[in-house]
Protein backbone atom coordinates (compact mmCIF):
# COMPACT_ATOMS: atom_id res chain seq x y z
CA UNK A 1 0.00 0.00 0.00
CA UNK A 2 0.82 3.60 -0.39
CA UNK A 3 2.44 5.82 2.04
CA UNK A 4 0.27 8.83 2.66
CA UNK A 5 2.67 10.53 4.30
CA UNK A 6 4.43 10.72 1.26
CA UNK A 7 1.86 12.51 -0.50
CA UNK A 8 1.32 14.83 2.15
CA UNK A 9 4.89 15.77 3.28
CA UNK A 10 5.32 16.43 -1.25
CA UNK A 11 2.02 18.37 -0.97
CA UNK A 12 3.84 20.27 1.66
CA UNK A 13 7.15 20.88 -0.39
CA UNK A 14 5.49 21.87 -3.49
CA UNK A 15 3.45 24.58 -1.36
CA UNK A 16 5.77 26.09 0.75
CA UNK A 17 9.06 25.79 -1.59
CA UNK A 18 8.81 28.43 -4.73
CA UNK A 19 11.71 27.61 -6.91
CA UNK A 20 11.97 30.28 -9.83
CA UNK A 21 12.74 29.61 -13.53
CA UNK A 22 15.53 31.46 -14.77
CA UNK A 23 15.12 33.72 -12.12
CA UNK A 24 11.88 35.16 -12.61
CA UNK A 25 9.69 36.38 -9.95
CA UNK A 26 6.19 35.14 -11.79
CA UNK A 27 6.97 31.56 -12.96
CA UNK A 28 7.10 29.36 -9.86
CA UNK A 29 8.42 25.06 -11.12
CA UNK A 30 7.08 23.89 -8.21
CA UNK A 31 2.76 25.64 -8.60
CA UNK A 32 1.26 25.09 -5.38
CA UNK A 33 -1.72 23.63 -7.44
CA UNK A 34 0.46 20.76 -7.81
CA UNK A 35 0.59 20.49 -3.86
CA UNK A 36 -2.32 20.61 -3.32
CA UNK A 37 -3.43 17.24 -5.35
CA UNK A 38 -0.75 15.50 -3.55
CA UNK A 39 -2.41 16.89 -0.23
CA UNK A 40 -6.19 15.61 -1.61
CA UNK A 41 -4.53 11.55 -2.98
CA UNK A 42 -2.52 11.67 0.44
CA UNK A 43 -5.44 12.37 2.25
CA UNK A 44 -7.54 9.88 0.76
CA UNK A 45 -5.05 7.08 1.50
CA UNK A 46 -5.16 7.96 4.52
CA UNK A 47 -6.83 5.13 6.94
CA UNK A 48 -10.60 7.11 8.33
CA UNK A 49 -13.89 7.42 7.50
CA UNK A 50 -14.72 10.63 9.39
CA UNK A 51 -15.97 14.18 8.33
CA UNK A 52 -12.81 15.32 8.47
CA UNK A 53 -11.25 13.39 5.73
CA UNK A 54 -13.91 13.99 3.74
CA UNK A 55 -13.47 17.95 4.48
CA UNK A 56 -9.93 18.23 3.99
CA UNK A 57 -10.19 16.05 0.79
CA UNK A 58 -12.71 18.70 -0.16
CA UNK A 59 -11.09 21.89 0.74
CA UNK A 60 -7.70 21.03 -0.89
CA UNK A 61 -9.58 20.37 -3.71
CA UNK A 62 -10.94 23.81 -3.56
CA UNK A 63 -7.41 25.02 -2.85
CA UNK A 64 -6.17 23.22 -6.22
CA UNK A 65 -8.78 25.54 -8.07
CA UNK A 66 -8.13 28.38 -6.32
CA UNK A 67 -4.15 28.07 -6.20
CA UNK A 68 -4.37 27.46 -9.93
CA UNK A 69 -6.20 31.11 -10.86
CA UNK A 70 -3.40 32.45 -8.38
CA UNK A 71 -0.70 30.54 -10.31
CA UNK A 72 -2.27 31.87 -13.31
CA UNK A 73 -2.70 34.87 -12.39
CA UNK A 74 1.49 35.51 -11.57
CA UNK A 75 2.67 33.42 -15.21
CA UNK A 76 0.06 36.03 -17.12
CA UNK A 77 1.46 38.73 -15.29
CA UNK A 78 -2.15 40.26 -15.09
CA UNK A 79 -1.65 41.04 -10.96
CA UNK A 80 -5.70 41.09 -11.02
CA UNK A 81 -5.69 39.06 -7.70
CA UNK A 82 -1.91 41.08 -7.25
CA UNK A 83 -0.57 40.64 -3.43
CA UNK A 84 -4.24 40.03 -2.19
CA UNK A 85 -4.63 36.51 -3.82
CA UNK A 86 -1.09 35.19 -2.17
CA UNK A 87 -1.95 36.69 1.33
CA UNK A 88 -5.53 34.98 0.73
CA UNK A 89 -4.08 31.24 0.05
CA UNK A 90 -1.59 31.78 2.75
CA UNK A 91 -4.32 32.49 5.18
CA UNK A 92 -6.77 29.52 3.23
CA UNK A 93 -3.50 27.57 3.88
CA UNK A 94 -3.03 27.67 7.65
CA UNK A 95 -7.01 27.14 7.81
CA UNK A 96 -6.65 24.21 6.09
CA UNK A 97 -3.32 22.68 7.82
CA UNK A 98 -5.82 23.24 10.89
CA UNK A 99 -8.49 19.94 9.34
CA UNK A 100 -5.65 18.13 8.71
CA UNK A 101 -4.38 18.56 11.88
CA UNK A 102 -7.64 17.55 13.35
CA UNK A 103 -7.76 14.86 11.00
CA UNK A 104 -4.00 13.21 12.04
CA UNK A 105 -5.17 13.49 15.89
CA UNK A 106 -8.96 11.45 15.15
CA UNK A 107 -6.38 9.12 13.24
CA UNK A 108 -3.37 9.21 15.93
CA UNK A 109 -5.42 9.18 18.72
CA UNK A 110 -4.34 6.61 21.45
CA UNK A 111 -1.20 5.81 19.76
CA UNK A 112 2.48 6.37 19.94
CA UNK A 113 1.88 9.39 17.20
CA UNK A 114 -0.55 11.35 18.97
CA UNK A 115 1.66 13.15 21.19
CA UNK A 116 4.27 14.19 18.43
CA UNK A 117 0.98 15.15 16.20
CA UNK A 118 -0.34 17.30 19.38
CA UNK A 119 3.31 19.02 19.72
CA UNK A 120 4.04 19.81 16.23
CA UNK A 121 0.09 20.90 16.00
CA UNK A 122 0.71 23.63 18.44
CA UNK A 123 4.07 24.32 17.49
CA UNK A 124 3.19 24.59 13.52
CA UNK A 125 0.29 27.12 14.01
CA UNK A 126 1.73 29.21 16.50
CA UNK A 127 4.74 29.89 14.33
CA UNK A 128 2.46 30.14 10.48
CA UNK A 129 0.18 32.51 12.50
CA UNK A 130 2.80 34.73 14.10
CA UNK A 131 4.48 34.90 10.28
CA UNK A 132 1.54 35.26 8.80
CA UNK A 133 0.23 38.30 10.91
CA UNK A 134 3.85 39.50 10.78
CA UNK A 135 3.99 39.51 6.93
CA UNK A 136 0.13 40.84 6.45
CA UNK A 137 0.89 44.24 8.63
CA UNK A 138 4.83 44.42 7.08
CA UNK A 139 3.40 46.91 4.26
CA UNK A 140 2.54 49.35 7.71
CA UNK A 141 5.98 49.38 8.71
CA UNK A 142 8.43 52.03 6.96
CA UNK A 143 9.81 50.86 3.51
CA UNK A 144 13.26 50.80 4.97
CA UNK A 145 12.43 48.03 7.50
CA UNK A 146 10.05 46.45 5.14
CA UNK A 147 11.99 43.82 4.12
CA UNK A 148 13.73 42.89 7.45
CA UNK A 149 9.85 42.34 8.84
CA UNK A 150 8.95 40.76 6.27
CA UNK A 151 12.14 38.53 6.74
CA UNK A 152 11.14 37.61 10.05
CA UNK A 153 8.14 36.93 9.07
CA UNK A 154 9.00 34.23 6.46
CA UNK A 155 11.90 32.65 8.71
CA UNK A 156 8.67 32.04 11.61
CA UNK A 157 7.09 30.22 8.60
CA UNK A 158 10.59 27.99 7.74
CA UNK A 159 10.51 26.88 11.22
CA UNK A 160 6.87 25.64 10.72
CA UNK A 161 8.05 24.13 7.88
CA UNK A 162 11.10 22.27 9.39
CA UNK A 163 8.73 20.97 12.56
CA UNK A 164 6.28 19.84 10.09
CA UNK A 165 9.03 17.95 7.99
CA UNK A 166 10.52 16.31 10.98
CA UNK A 167 6.54 15.44 12.14
CA UNK A 168 6.36 13.21 8.30
CA UNK A 169 9.32 11.81 8.62
CA UNK A 170 8.63 10.05 12.55
CA UNK A 171 5.13 9.32 10.77
CA UNK A 172 6.94 7.59 7.81
CA UNK A 173 9.12 5.31 9.99
CA UNK A 174 5.79 4.68 12.17
CA UNK A 175 4.09 3.75 9.11
CA UNK A 176 7.02 1.55 7.64
CA UNK A 177 7.40 0.00 11.43
CA UNK A 178 4.42 -1.29 11.67
CA UNK A 179 3.87 -2.63 8.22
CA UNK A 180 0.07 -2.30 8.50
CA UNK A 181 -2.17 -1.40 5.55
CA UNK A 182 -4.41 0.54 7.64
CA UNK A 183 -3.06 2.31 10.77
CA UNK A 184 -6.73 2.01 12.95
Amino acid sequence: MKNPYDYLFNGVGFVFIDLLFLGKADTDILPDFIGYLFFAYGIHLLPSFHNLKRWSKNFAIILVVLSFFVELDRWLGYRILGDIGVQFMQFLFIVFMYVVFQLLLHIHKNKPLEAKTFRTYQKFMAFMLCGFVIQSFSINVNASMRENVHFIGSVLQLLAFLFFLFYFRACHKYYKKTKVHSLE
